[in-house]
């Protein structure tokens, strides 16, 4: 299974190149638009050749994944099996992750292609996509309170990586906080219905993990 996970996000990150390639050479138009505005309208447009600059990304973030991931794999001469914990873990985030490129990889093509789509009355756009970004902090809120201390993901303060029960109270908080982040998210843009929900999502997001910080902080000194 853990095999499995690594295998599909490589597959997962070459996708995106695939399929950006024959959209460029068979489908988009020579000039397409880069761009949008709040209100959806495009504010510059550019070669369609830019189709390639997120796929490129998605690359490169995978391949400095692997790279930290050997290193950990190394590097890590006590305790394997905490490191192969969280490494399982870190897998299926970077998986969630690659799922949600793909999606959006897919909808700045079909943009490209249909600018027209962000013009639309009811803004589905924006709906989607604070959708699918309020989805992955409630993922990852629930992922965080399953992995131990280390040097990647998790709230990594000095007061909470001295023991395991403190690491637990810290990033179970910090979940909690991204799950109802993640839920102002969605609300924000089934109201909003523009890209305004982003200054929503950041606010939600400073509030909530500023207050569970505290909280845990509290509550270990408390310990």
């Amino acid at each position: 299974m853990k095999k499995f996970k690594r295998i599909t996000i490589m597959i997962l990150a070459v996708l995106p190149m695939i399929y950006t390639a024959v959209a460029v050479f068979f489908i988009l138009p020579d000039t397409v638009s880069a761009h949008f505005g709040i209100d959806g309208t495009p504010d510059r447009y550019g070669s369609k050749y830019e189709a390639f600059l997120f796929p490129a990304i998605i690359l490169g973030i995978t391949l400095l994944y692997f790279l930290y991931r050997k290193f950990q794999e190394k590097s890590s001469k006590e305790d394997n099996d905490r490191t192969a914990r969280n490494l399982d873990i870190l897998d299926t985030v970077i998986l969630i992750v690659m799922v949600l490129f793909n999606a959006l990889c897919v909808f700045l093509l079909t943009v490209m292609k249909h600018p027209g789509m962000m013009k639309n009355k009811e803004n589905m756009i924006f709906v989607i996509i604070s959708c699918v970004i309020g989805v992955l902090f409630i993922l990852l809120g629930n992922i965080l309170p399953k992995t131990k201390p280390n040097s990647f993901i998790g709230i990594r303060l000095s007061w909470c990586m001295d023991s395991d029960e403190h690491w637990y109270i810290a990033n179970r908080n910090c979940g909690i906080a991204m799950v109802l982040s993640g839920i102002c998210t969605v609300i924000a843009g089934l109201i909003v219905r523009n890209g305004t929900y982003v200054i929503y999502m950041i606010l939600s997001l400073i509030v909530f993990l500023t207050v569970a910080t505290i909280y845990s902080y509290v509550i270990i000194k408390k310990k």
